[in-house]
């Protein structure tokens, strides 16, 4: 697609996440999933949100804790209602126990080992110089998410995963810029978008860096507090930087702010077959369904299945 063709700004913001064989996605209040059953045909839902976080939803720095807090809870429902559909839910760790003990082990992976641990090992190692520490701290922590993300993408499970994540950026852009959503239309476009939650991951790194050296060299008390509970501010500027990327993505600014995003992205995302193309337009199309006044799509119809 050339770079010079505009987004239609009225389609408003659209998110998402894959599932395993399946995509979720979010435009404002309501969300939608898809997920490739085992006998071939695609299997749909759609929600809505509920109205009392409408005016967190709104606000500058706090939007961004808040989005990240239903991203996670939608992203568990929509596991827990793909793997019922799927029907692996027996035996792959798929139950609700043992998926709340998934994101409690992530939660603290977070806190802990990406949040924590680099400002510990630094502090440790005897660096008191302010910016040095935070230059190293934040490398570190490159380095744990790198690394932790290569290595993820070594399963073949996963990196059918990371296809479906293409998949989801694809669509996508092509229904921002009002493409017909075809595989042929779809695949025009890059499988790497600005407002990609690894793009947001990264863009967090490097919001740290700047926020902890004006912390200088602290003490292990401050150490603490400012890794674990300036986590959500650091995260709520992130956010903005990732909005605000993805609203100028065909300006200069835009691409500086995208560019270690979309390098990282170049890890988590893979090329989708059509396949996998056509449950994500499924998964956009249940979204927009859930919608008090839907957004019309053109159809794509399942390939020997039935939604």
């Amino acid at each position: 697609m050339s770079e010079h063709q505009s987004i239609d700004e009225s389609v408003g913001p659209i998110g998402g996440q894959a599932l395993l064989e399946g995509v979720m996605m979010r435009r404002g209040g309501s969300w939608g999933a898809a997920v490739r059953r085992q006998d071939g045909t695609i299997a749909t839902t759609s929600r809505t949100l509920p109205e009392g976080l409408d005016g967190w939803r709104k606000l500058p720095l706090i939007r961004g804790v808040v989005a990240l807090g239903e991203t996670a809870a939608l992203g568990t429902k929509a596991t827990l209602w793909a793997a019922r559909e799927r029907g692996d839910e027996e035996g792959d760790g798929y139950s609700t126990g043992g998926l709340a003990l998934t994101v409690a082990i992530a939660l603290l992976a977070v806190f802990g080992i990406f949040g924590l641990l680099p400002a510990v090992v630094v502090k440790a190692a005897g660096v008191t110089d302010p910016l040095a520490f935070s230059v190293i701290e934040g490398l570190i922590r490159l380095a744990i998410l790198v690394g932790y993300l290569a290595l993820l993408g070594r399963s073949p499970q996963v990196k059918r995963v990371f296809a479906y994540h293409g998949a989801e950026h694809m669509t996508i852009h092509a229904f921002e810029h009002r493409v017909p959503l075809t595989p042929e239309g779809i695949r025009h476009f890059d499988r790497r978008h600005p407002r990609c939650g690894t793009a947001f991951l990264l863009v967090v790194v490097l919001v740290t860096i700047f926020a902890h050296a004006l912390v200088g060299h602290p003490s292990w008390g401050v150490l603490v507090a400012s890794r674990v509970l300036g986590l959500p501010i650091v995260a709520g500027v992130a956010y903005e930087a990732i909005k605000f990327a993805g609203r100028h993505q065909h300006q200069p600014i835009g691409r500086i702010l995208m560019a270690p995003g979309s390098w990282l992205q170049t890890i988590t995302t893979n090329e989708p077959d059509d396949d996998m193309i056509e449950v994500a337009v499924a998964a956009l199309e249940a979204t927009l369904a859930a919608e008090p006044l839907a957004d019309p799509v053109p159809i794509l119809a399942p390939a020997g299945g039935t939604r």
